[in-house]
């Protein structure tokens, strides 16, 4: 009779040696495998949003382009949460400071429904700074046909909050776009985000990523020395599906922006207003927290664009 290679006990042995070994490959291939793709990006888009919903009027097609790219880390920043949105004072018995906590959340709801239209099947990180809405500049004026503005106190917190997020970005990110309200916006957040922005991007350019910035304007000036938004809605931007930059240039009296110097095509023509369409205390108004439709055809004007104008800048110069 032929013996046993080994008995109970160098059986018993054999298996440990076995399972040893095959944890070690395990190990081995643990070390071997690519990293996840999480590990692996090495683009990054960041929104500077002054409210929620403007991210939606900027840019609504070219996010969602850009999320759908898994190379992309993708979040956003809203500085203010829109609580002026709200006639002041109180409202059908609520006092005032509980109305605008709810407003507050509401529209942080909003913002993270249309942001499942944006990047569907992602979990973004928003991020709401909760600045007061229309108190982040505390001056304004015009010097040669630019805004000059002083921020508040709550202005220069937001952006020094926002500068800090920018500085998490991880080493390994080689291109960063960031996209934002415009220099020459009449609403004075959407400057102030601008400003954080345009920060944001030198910070991050200065360690050697490249960095684009997209900003364009959602709020349109009025004639004269006026900071106060938002009666140019009136007219800009105009109907159709394309913009007309003579609407922003016709009048001497205030701020002309020059011609933006990139377009890009919607891809998706329902990306827009189904964003949009989230924002529903914006689009139809919600009577019960006094939040009225100030200019009703805006949303409208802004959701019929079949393309997204922008004003470029690249970090490094």
């Amino acid at each position: 009779m032929a013996q046993p290679l080994v008995g109970l006990a160098g059986t018993a042995r054999l298996r440990s040696s076995l399972r040893a070994a095959l944890a070690c490959l395990a190990g081995s291939a643990a070390l071997l495998a690519p990293p996840p793709a999480a590990a692996r990006r090495t683009e990054a888009l960041v929104v500077v949003a002054p409210h929620p919903d403007d991210e939606s009027i900027l840019a609504a097609d070219t996010i969602h382009a850009i999320a759908t790219d898994r190379r992309f880390r993708v979040r956003a920043i809203y500085l203010t949460s829109g609580d002026a949105a709200s006639l002041p004072g109180d409202c059908n018995g609520v006092p005032e400071a509980v109305k605008i906590r709810r407003v507050r959340k509401l529209r942080e709801r909003e913002a993270r429904r249309a942001w499942k239209v944006l990047a569907p099947n992602r979990r973004v990180p928003l991020e709401f700074l909760r600045g007061p809405d229309q108190r982040l500049v505390a001056a304004s004026s015009l010097v040669d046909g630019r805004r000059v503005d002083t921020l508040s106190a709550d202005g220069e917190r937001v952006v020094a909050r926002t500068l800090r997020r920018f500085a998490r970005l991880p080493r390994s990110t080689a291109h960063l776009w960031v996209i934002t309200t415009s220099r020459y916006d009449a609403h004075g957040d959407h400057r102030t985000a601008y400003a954080a922005a345009r920060a944001g991007a030198e910070l991050v350019a200065a360690r050697g990523t490249e960095v684009r910035l997209w900003s364009f304007i959602v709020h349109d000036e009025v004639d004269g020395d006026v900071p106060v938004c938002c009666v140019g809605d009136l007219h800009w931007p105009g109907p159709g599906p394309t913009h007309d930059h003579a609407l922003l240039t016709d009048s001497v009296a205030r701020p002309r922006p020059p011609l933006w110097n990139l377009t890009k095509p919607a891809l998706n023509h329902l990306i827009r207003p189904a964003a949009l369409q989230r924002h529903v205390s914006q689009v139809g108004g919600n009577p019960e927290l006094c939040m009225p439709v100030f200019f009703p055809d805006f949303y409208t004007r802004w959701a019929e664009k079949t393309q997204e104008p922008f004003y470029e800048e690249v970090f490094p110069r």
